[in-house]
């Protein structure tokens, strides 16, 4: 016999089993390829023998294997053992995401339309569902070539070499050997291969919905649905990537704001780029305030508020500026002021938070309108100024509430009285330098609508949160987006409305009724009357809309008392009601649209040399995580965290809690 011409081929694994024995070691080896052979050789001349015994095995056909299976799986007496188990059952194995992800590489030939990037994509996706790793040999825009990293420590055969195809831009491969001669090849929960580019393109569609979902809520979906343990890093970076992805880089949103801006203004002529501005269809009060931009270059929103018929949010004016000082708040309130010169209409009342810029800047632009506190910061601030658990702590804030509310001067002369003597000198600094015409509804010299707070501009805040980490450019047209489909909204809902009053002022009206349906009317004039309640009388001018118990002049809307004498004075009620809160006015409000802003015609790029190109401003990244949310006062109320595991309110929740139970 001579070996060297031995060969492998011939032999058909399905029918017979091969084994060999060398003297004089007398262990049993399978014969079933040319490695097995090879390996024949070896041994020979490792014991000098001239000869090796083969033992050869017939199997069943093929037929009678088939007859035999059908025959196990007929017989109603044989049952898996699994069924016996009961609770100790294995769980039956979940089907993953990941699952596509095998037949991604497959042959030679094979095209991707996406180039190198879709290639690339595919090729780490095939190989963290098929279990291994591979080092790249040459990776560039034109020929990629990958290899297992165990070609030299256990000679791993498998190979991929893909080009690029100058004709269609197509990447192909061109050579393939997808079969791993290594050990390890099998599918882990952890994998080198997911990185941060795997994770931007799992989680592309979940950012563009919510923008800021959280990095921990993706890494436990990844574990769910695609059964992968992924770091946080890792998917921290690869949302980033997605945000990059979906809105562009933020420096370059800067350059896109001149296109925006006159795109903006050829699709609604009426606006002034971030003004949109009609002639007086809501209350003449406006709640402006700012909120901070939480993304790279940061910056805040100066906005403008306004409540419509329905007391609903409507959105007025807003700016994005690097900080909010005097001489921002100027140029928006001058913006504001131009304007109101091109629409008359009555004297515009204004609610802040007595922001300092504001504070120097408002009298210079609006000496003569109207300028309301927000009650609930200035409550808040005088709060902070008692220690706490001390009983001047609560009750100085309650005395103060009542001065704001008095009606009368003579209610607010008594309640001032109570306060001061409670509140000693720090009470009397502190209304020092606090006009009782910014604060009090007796000495309010503007319509305030009952409006005491500045709570409107909060909604506008949360109104906008989901678009604050978002780039210079997709916040503007987040916010226009938002403000389009808010307005078409809401004309659609308007239009079924068959009451004269909105909504919720018609809810308010019935209330108003119900309470004084026992009280007596007596009439004193044509227009004059006097209720006589239960503690108190109080009387009603129909004819220049008065009553003296102060609240249809502060709220611009009938109080229970004038109600019960308008039914006495057999007129309806709907005639005494402003007309500012009418479905009328509602629909005229939301009578103009926003028309949309095709993005098709945006330019790519166009940096020419005369080009004027807007740069983001020069601002320094603090050390440390990006804050998202701004620090809270000590005096504004926070949910306490109840735990539902240990019932503890001590700051942790079931996820995090660490109690021994």
């Amino acid at each position: 016999m001579q070996f060297h011409t031995l060969s492998f081929s011939g032999f058909d694994s399905r029918q017979v089993h091969l084994r060999y024995i060398i003297p004089p070691d007398s262990t049993s080896c399978f014969l079933e390829s040319e490695v097995d052979m090879r390996m024949i050789f070896r041994n020979l001349v490792r014991y000098n023998s001239d000869f090796v015994e083969v033992f050869v095995t017939d199997l069943p056909s093929s037929s009678e294997s088939v007859v035999s299976n059908t025959v196990c799986e007929d017989s109603s007496t044989m049952l898996e053992e699994n069924d016996y188990l009961g609770c100790y059952r294995a769980e039956a194995p979940k089907s993953y995401m990941t699952k596509g992800w095998e037949s991604y590489i497959h042959s030679e030939g094979q095209k991707f339309e996406g180039g190198v990037v879709e290639f690339r994509d595919k090729l780490r996706k095939y190989a963290i569902e098929i279990g291994f790793s591979y080092e790249f040999v040459r990776n560039d825009k034109v020929r990629v070539i990958a290899q297992c990293p165990k070609k030299h420590s256990q000679g791993c055969n498998w190979l991929v070499k893909a080009h690029l195809c100058r004709a269609n831009g197509f990447f192909m491969i061109k050579m393939l050997v997808n079969v791993h001669t290594c050990h390890g090849v099998i599918r882990l929960q952890k994998s080198k291969m997911m990185g941060s580019k795997v994770v931007k393109s799992i989680v592309l569609d979940k950012i563009r919905a919510n923008p800021n979902k959280k990095a921990i809520d993706i890494a436990d979906e990844i574990k769910s649905d695609y059964g992968l343990d992924v770091a946080y890093r890792t998917v921290w970076y690869g949302t980033e990537l997605a945000k990059t992805a979906l809105h562009g880089d933020e420096a370059e949103s800067y350059a896109q704001l001149l296109w925006f801006s006159e795109s903006v203004m050829k699709s609604n002529p009426d606006s002034r780029i971030t003004i949109e501005f009609h002639r007086e269809t809501h209350r003449p009060i406006l709640f402006i305030d700012a909120t901070f931009i939480t993304n790279k270059y940061k910056g805040q929103i100066i906005a403008a508020s306004a409540k419509d018929a329905n007391q609903g949010l409507y959105p007025v004016a807003y700016a994005i500026v690097d900080s909010e000082n005097e001489s921002n708040w100027r140029f928006f309130l001058e913006v504001l002021a131009e304007e109101f010169a091109k629409h008359p209409m009555r004297r515009v009342t204004f609610i802040s938070d007595r922001h300092v810029g504001l504070l120097s800047a408002f009298p210079r632009v609006f000496p003569n309108n109207p300028h309301g506190f927000c009650f609930r910061h200035l409550m808040a601030n005088l709060s902070d100024k008692f220690p706490a658990g001390s009983y001047l702590k609560d009750q100085i804030p309650y005395l103060f509430m009542c001065c704001a509310y008095s009606r009368t001067p003579e209610m607010y002369q008594f309640n001032m009285e109570i306060l001061r003597s409670e509140g000693g000198d720090i009470v009397a600094q502190f209304l020092e330098d606090l006009p009782k015409e910014n604060w009090c509804m007796a000495y309010f010299n503007g319509e305030r609508f009952g409006e005491m707070t500045n709570n409107l501009a909060e909604s506008f805040n949360n109104w906008v949160l989901p678009l604050k980490s978002l780039p210079i450019l997709d916040i503007n047209d987040g916010i226009r987006v938002k403000s389009m489909a808010s307005i078409a909204a809401r004309k659609q809902d308007a239009q079924e409305w068959l009451s004269e009053l909105c909504p919720a002022i018609e809810k308010k009206l019935k209330e108003n009724l119900e309470v004084g349906r026992h009280w007596r009317v007596s009439r004193s004039d044509t227009y004059v009357y006097e209720v006589h309640c239960q503690k108190y009388n109080s009387m009603v001018n129909l004819e220049t809309r008065f009553c003296s118990c102060g609240e249809w002049q502060l709220y611009s809307f009938p109080c229970s008392h004038a109600l019960v004498v308008i039914q006495q004075h057999g007129s309806s009620p709907y005639l005494y009601v402003n007309e500012l809160y009418k479905v009328e006015k509602y629909r005229e409000t939301y009578s103009f649209p926003i028309n949309p802003l095709p993005s098709i015609s945006k330019p790519v790029h166009d940096f020419g040399r005369d080009a004027v190109i807007l740069q983001p401003p020069l601002t320094r990244r603090p050390p440390g995580r990006p804050r998202k949310k701004r620090f809270r006062k000590r005096s504004e109320k926070t949910r306490v965290i109840k735990c539902g595991r240990c019932g503890k309110c001590e700051g942790h929740n079931r996820k995090s809690c660490t109690a021994p139970i």
